[in-house]
């Protein structure tokens, strides 16, 4: 575990049930890697294993893939065009494109999950059962790309820099995956930040995040048909008060987190095409 923003568990450290989860979240989610929510909830393995357990049936759903897709393109006005063959050779550009869109396919699955997650923890369940229209084949895409990581304390002090002005614009403790993967290549970063910052401060991002995070709470009551219901009685007798409250904030800060996430996924894609 690198001790840098949140306490993380990386999938290279991960042993015994956390190890066995892990595992079977990239099998559902059809992903090659463990998205930085699991990996912050692994700190707490009960919860994380009987969270999934909740929520797994329904990503295994044509329900579900219809709900992530409700949210997976917001509707961004103008996105600046730049000319990234400049300096990335077209093969570069083309693994970096699947990159982005590998957290555009997989961001709007976790947002769907921290919502139902969140509204159990409020004592709002999802109780009503509807009827299943599917469902699809769980397994990593083979076409996926493989993504490495940037260990934030070991990168060069540039990239710390530019990362720590992404957690600081984003008024968040750490820095997502989805950056530290592309922080691999340091100058498309480096470029797209710069029209990326702006624009996070914009009226447009701030609207568009807020409708997003409306919708995905209706849309996780409108479309799961499987019930998630957390049961505060167990997990208060296999955990403190103040760890409980612990969970809470990573499943609320992630919560409001991954909408801003889908937006910047799908500025960088425009931007790239």
């Amino acid at each position: 575990m690198m001790q840098y923003g949140f306490p993380e568990v990386f999938e290279s450290d991960a042993r015994g049930i956390v190890k066995e989860v892990f595992e079977d979240i990239k099998y559902v989610l059809k992903v090659p890697m463990v998205n930085f929510i699991f990996r912050a909830l692994a700190n707490y393995p009960e919860f994380l294993t009987m969270a999934w357990q909740q929520v797994r049936p329904n990503m295994l759903t044509i329900n579900m893939e219809t709900a992530a897709n409700k949210l997976r393109f917001p509707a961004l006005t103008t996105v600046p065009q730049y000319d990234f063959s400049k300096d990335h050779h077209h093969q570069t550009l083309n693994h970096i494109h699947n990159i982005i869109s590998t957290f555009q396919y997989v961001n709007p699955k976790l947002l769907l999950i921290a919502s139902l997650l969140i509204e159990s923890l409020a004592d709002r369940p999802i109780t009503t059962q509807k009827q299943i229209k599917g469902h699809i084949q769980p397994g990593i895409y083979s076409q996926m790309p493989h993504i490495d990581l940037v260990h934030i304390p070991q990168a060069p002090i540039s990239l710390r820099t530019l990362l720590s002005d992404v957690a600081k614009t984003h008024n968040s403790f750490d820095v997502a995956s989805d950056y530290r993967a592309l922080a691999n290549y340091p100058k498309f970063l480096h470029v797209t930040w710069s029209h990326l910052k702006p624009y996070i401060s914009s009226d447009e991002y701030t609207i568009l995040k807020s409708a997003m995070l409306n919708r995905a709470v209706n849309v996780s009551r409108e479309e799961m048909p499987c019930s998630v219901w957390i049961d505060k009685n167990y997990l208060a007798s296999i955990y403190s008060p103040d760890q409980i409250a612990g969970i809470m904030g990573v499943v609320s800060f992630f919560h409001q987190f991954l909408p801003g996430l889908i937006i910047e996924n799908e500025f960088m894609r425009r931007m790239i095409i």
